[in-house]
């Protein structure tokens, strides 16, 4: 990789460089061994994202338990969906944290906030699941002595975390237009109604800066990035909320433009 040198340290142009070194990862081949050698999930994070994909399922369910009175079939039906949906989405979410992490040469593993998960649930019954905010934990980097030799800073990067942390939301905002696109196709799906809402509702909450949030990793480590992390979930929102083809189009389109211009700047070393 060549990389132009610049002379003036506090200058923009180093900013950027910096930028160009923390985005690019590995090559795609050694990525695919790390993934082969260090993706998995440990017992204590299967243990705590099960509590918290049944939380997550529950309260996105909450209302849902019959149109004019209780219907247990009705509400069991809908439980099991939204769990399913819950788990795609925390399994996604982190995975692409993981991902992104194995190619930093960091291990991202999930810590369970359960504080946050009682909030969620006193929260949800306060409000009679109007408001279903998922405080469920968020990814902590660990370094990977090995996996770091020979990098650019060679150190542990707070730029990194910030980024990791940013998957997070990205990560849901991509499933949540996935959603929203087979909701385009069969607008009576609970299913797909539920996973939308619930990606875009994913990844608002892990913006905030709470302890054990991805959102207190990516406040310290980029504001930058923090900011935006909020103007995209926010703009998603917008886009996909209003269940409109120019909404869902615009959506695509602004996705698909970030993703290839990450893959550019993401190539092989």
């Amino acid at each position: 990789m060549v990389v132009k040198k610049v002379v003036k340290k506090g200058s923009k142009d180093l900013y950027i460089k910096e930028i160009y070194y923390f985005l690019k990862m590995v090559s795609f081949k050694e990525l695919v061994e790390r993934i082969k050698d260090y993706y998995r999930f440990s017992k204590q994070e299967v243990s705590g994202l099960v509590v918290a994909i049944i939380v997550t399922g529950f309260l996105f369910s909450f209302r849902d338990w019959g149109v004019e009175e209780f219907n247990l079939i009705f509400g069991l039906k809908n439980f099991l969906l939204a769990i399913i949906v819950a788990a795609i989405s925390f399994w996604f979410k982190i995975s692409c944290q993981k991902v992104y992490g194995l190619g930093e040469g960091q291990d991202a593993e999930f810590k369970t906030w359960w504080v946050g998960i009682v909030v969620m649930l006193v929260l949800g019954f306060i409000t009679s699941g109007w408001v279903p905010l998922i405080l469920a934990g968020g990814v902590v980097s660990s370094f990977m002595v090995r996996q770091r030799l020979g990098e650019f800073r060679y150190g542990f990067s707070t730029w990194t975390m910030a980024i990791t942390a940013m998957w997070a939301i990205l990560g849901n905002l991509i499933l949540a237009i996935i959603f929203s696109i087979g909701l385009h196709f069969f607008p009576q799906s609970y299913f797909l109604d539920v996973g939308m809402k619930m990606n875009l509702m994913m990844a608002f909450c892990s913006w905030l800066p709470f302890p054990q949030q991805d959102g207190l990793a990516l406040f310290f480590g980029s504001r930058g990035l923090f900011f935006l992390g909020i103007g995209a979930t926010l703009l998603a929102a917008v886009l996909l909320l209003t269940k409109t083809t120019i909404g869902l189009i615009v959506a695509i389109v602004i996705g698909t433009l970030i993703s290839i211009g990450y893959m550019m700047v993401g190539s092989e070393k």
